[in-house]
């Protein structure tokens, strides 16, 4: 009986240690026993299906209440938002080395008293952004090698 109980715990010590080696577990060491714990995945934000908020326009601060965002949509290649007084909608491509290209866009004209020049500075960006970083929680349009053109941050879900 001594001998099977031995052998059990050789095994478990085993199982528990190639277990170790798994993506996204840590080990959890309670009375010389290892045991693994599941961590919790991040959720990083993907470029598409993201609800982004711009935050930052040429390196100047954008005020939330600006209500200017960018939704792109990965199933039919479309992108719309807001522009700060109107609405846009069009096209995207990405394509590999986190290449970016909208076109087709189109958007209300409405004439509003405020917001007008980051309104004017959006469509313009959007013309001319060629590429992007991302984060776990930001997006940024650039052009090639230049500053960074647009600064989006993530919606939060709550």
């Amino acid at each position: 009986m001594l001998f099977y109980m031995t052998m059990f715990a050789v095994v478990l010590n085993i199982t528990a240690c190639g277990s170790n080696q798994q993506q996204g577990t840590q080990t959890t060491t309670v009375s010389n026993i290892s045991t693994p714990a599941r961590t919790a995945p991040v959720k990083t934000a993907s470029v598409t299906d993201t609800h982004w908020t711009l935050v930052e326009l040429n390196g100047n601060p954008v005020e939330a209440s600006s209500g200017v965002f960018i939704f792109m949509n990965s199933s039919d290649g479309r992108v719309h938002g807001n522009l700060s007084c109107n609405s846009f909608s069009g096209s995207f491509t990405l394509q590999e080395g986190n290449r970016i290209s909208f076109s087709q866009l189109v958007n209300t004209q409405m004439l509003c008293i405020a917001g007008m020049e980051i309104e004017a500075e959006m469509s313009r960006i959007l013309q001319l952004a060629d590429n992007y970083n991302l984060t776990e929680t930001q997006f940024v349009l650039n052009r090639a090698r230049m500053a960074p053109l647009a600064r989006f941050e993530v919606v939060s879900e709550d």
